[in-house]
């Protein structure tokens, strides 16, 4: 009996050991164990970097975030700032005081902003905001903090709520962001911005005199495409009005001398997929000048993080490219902008030291998970010199990782019905053998105009590894829609959604299908958002899918209009103008017409409960037609699912209504 027990736990041992690294099967566990890496904030002198590193904590409520620092030279082990919790987020460093560092913490109530010191002593709360704060920027001396607050609500109307006194009339009785200061030593913040609009973002002088913001006129989502820039005296409370334009102008950027801003905007327009640009204004107002004609690149999703050269010459920023992304610099003088051999995982994940000698940014493989990077600048007098940086990994979120084989992976291309050129990344399964026929799954992205990009998986809906080491093949199609190319590839869905796009999904589909990767008896189809919209128009329009996925879709665009709460131009340059106007175009392209006449394909559909969408329109077409349906809610959650034990739920669902369907594979118990 000894003996027996002795050699089960020999042969155990050495079947772990045979495990070389990358050998390790991927479970569902291990996909969770996943860390996010994000916010890379470079200290000013470039000496060391903070991070926030975000990991499962409770399975069933919350993730963990953990602010952490390292020096930039990668010499020093990662180090956590303070006990990890659920709201920790946005470190940043003091300007003028080496070591100091404040970042935002639910930890005890209401969001605050909290500091503490490198060199030891406990975490401090630095605000007392009775509404808790969203973000804030430190002066540019280091002697106060500017934060955004929402309106308290007053004695009389809280009495009126504890009385159940309490309807609620749209349009009345907001509640505005505004911008507070509070001294470095603490205490009451002093109201900025006195006039009744919303503050989105903003920006210090570098001579602390002037705060820009960006606001728009009331808190709701229908007024977001109406964001103008301000600027407001510190000492007398004037305000000037810099960019009074339509569409979103944001994220305001004092140069050094503080004569310029810089800003991201929709240059005018209120069209949802036109070009997005970087633009500048004078401080007091003035001429706008957009730089679009100097870079390369797609600022849909990026443009609005900023790095100034001291003497104001010279601005960095990020854009999207196709696939990926990278930093530009834009030469005010030349007019010339050039590309940085930078690739972050999302345009504006990146910071600069001071003197522009050092980056800091969360990098962008296919062989391991993001993590930060910084890169020495030194001796690159401008991002017009071909001379490579010298790059460096400095954080280690997750070194489990190079234990579990990663995926292949590439972007590849092919022509639409007619004639555009469609980009989309391909994952091969896990051994792929090159000629063989795998099962393939396609994977639309939702927005529209969100992106599939090349990059380390860290799935939290669909389990790409899960999948992949299933045999699967899966393709995440840029239809048009798409950002990172552009506003003529965007604008090319403008009342062509579930036709053009379709037609790029499926024409990717084929083009994998000619190269002899996928087999075509074997497909599914899943996405979220649009791209669940997107799905349920698929299934509706063709049976060569096995299974589908179908999460939070919109299928009736007249109803979703009605309780649309954003801004209302999106779904105006989708459709050509409202429903009451072009109902014609909201009911073409609806998906339910197309489900109530071909839908054959067994779907899974899954939704929060708190979340507007259509998937009980879907069950119950479906259910009446025959057709093999699962409809699964979950509560507490919204248009995303957040708790880490729906997300493990919402996963393996996924994995296993797959590999029944399109596998023919008995679930799993």
């Amino acid at each position: 009996m000894i003996w027996r027990l002795f050699s089960t736990c020999l042969l155990a041992a050495l079947f772990c050991s045979l495990l070389s690294a990358g050998d390790r099967p991927w479970t569902l566990d291990a996909i969770m164990s996943l860390k996010t890496v994000s916010d890379p904030r470079i200290s000013p002198d470039g000496s060391q970097v903070t991070y926030v590193v975000r990991s499962e904590g409770s399975p069933r409520h919350s993730y963990l975030s953990e602010v952490r620092v390292v020096e930039s030279g990668g010499a020093s082990k990662e180090r956590s700032l303070s006990q990890p919790h659920d709201s920790d987020r946005s470190p940043r460093w003091s300007p003028k005081e080496p070591g100091r560092l404040a970042f935002l913490s639910a930890r005890s109530g209401k969001q605050q902003v909290y500091v503490t010191f490198l060199s030891g002593g406990s975490v401090q709360p630095f605000t007392d905001s009775p509404t808790g704060v969203s973000s804030f920027r430190w002066s540019p001396d280091g002697k106060s903090i500017a934060y955004i607050s929402v309106d308290p609500i007053g004695p009389k109307e809280a009495a009126r709520i504890e009385a159940g006194d309490d309807p609620i009339v749209r349009g009345e009785n907001h509640k505005y962001n505004r911008i507070y200061v509070v001294p470095a030593g603490g205490g009451t913040g002093r109201l900025i911005t006195k006039q009744d609009h919303h503050v989105v973002s903003f920006d210090w002088s570098p001579d602390g005199s002037r705060i820009a913001y960006a606001a728009q006129p009331t808190p709701e989502g229908r007024w977001a495409f109406h964001a103008d820039i301000h600027e407001v005296n510190l000492k007398t409370g004037e305000v000037t009005d810099l960019v009074a334009q339509e569409g979103r102008d944001a994220s305001p950027s004092y140069s050094p001398d503080g004569k310029q801003i810089a800003f991201h905007t929709q240059g005018g327009t209120l069209n949802y997929f036109a070009e997005r640009d970087v633009a500048l204004v004078p401080s007091g107002g003035g001429d706008v000048r957009y730089l679009r004609k100097l870079y390369e690149g797609d600022v849909f999703r990026g443009g609005d993080n900023f790095w100034w050269s001291r003497d104001g010459s010279r601005i960095l920023f990020g854009v999207g490219q196709g696939t990926r992304n990278h930093l530009v610099e834009v030469n005010l003088k030349t007019e010339r902008g050039a590309a940085l051999p930078v690739y972050p995982s999302s345009p504006s994940s990146f910071t600069m030291s001071r003197d522009g000698t050092h980056v800091a940014f969360i990098n962008a493989g296919n062989a391991s998970p993001s993590e930060v990077e910084v890169c020495d600048l030194t001796g690159r007098e401008s991002a017009q010199t071909s001379e490579r940086a010298t790059c460096r990994q400095v954080s280690n979120g997750n070194p489990q990782a190079s234990d579990y084989p990663s995926l292949r992976t590439e972007t590849v291309s092919w022509k639409s019905k007619d004639g555009s050129r469609v980009e989309g990344v391909l994952r091969y399964p896990i051994g792929y053998k090159t000629g063989t026929r795998v099962p393939l799954l396609v994977e639309l992205h939702g927005g529209p105009t969100g992106v599939a990009s090349e990059g380390y998986p860290i799935p939290r809906t669909y389990p790409t590894q899960l999948l992949a080491q299933e045999g699967f093949a899966i393709l995440a199609p840029n239809f048009r829609g798409s950002s990172n190319y552009g506003g003529e590839w965007r604008l090319k869905n403008a009342q062509l959604q579930g036709f053009g796009d379709f037609d790029d999904v499926m024409t990717g589909v084929d083009y994998l299908i000619e190269k002899g990767i996928a087999d075509p008896n074997r497909m599914g189809v899943m996405g979220w958002s649009y791209g669940g919209y997107l799905t349920s128009w698929v299934i509706g329009h063709t049976d060569r899918f096995k299974a589908a996925s179908v999460g939070a879709p919109a299928t009736d665009w007249i109803t979703y209009y009605g309780e649309f709460n954003g801004a209302l131009e999106v779904l105006w340059t989708y459709f050509g103008g409202n429903p009451w106007e072009q109902a014609e175009n909201y009911i073409r392209h609806s998906s339910r017409n197309g489900l109530a006449a071909n839908a054959k394909t067994p779907s899974l559909l899954l939704h929060g409960a708190n979340d507007f969408d259509h998937n009980h329109e879907i069950w119950q077409i479906l259910s009446d037609r025959g057709v093999p349906v699962e409809l699964v809610t979950y509560p507490r959650e919204g248009h995303g699912i957040g708790e880490p034990m729906h997300q493990r739920d919402m996963m393996k669902r996924n994995l296993e209504w797959f590999k029944k369907w399109v596998l023919q594979t008995k679930p799993s118990h």
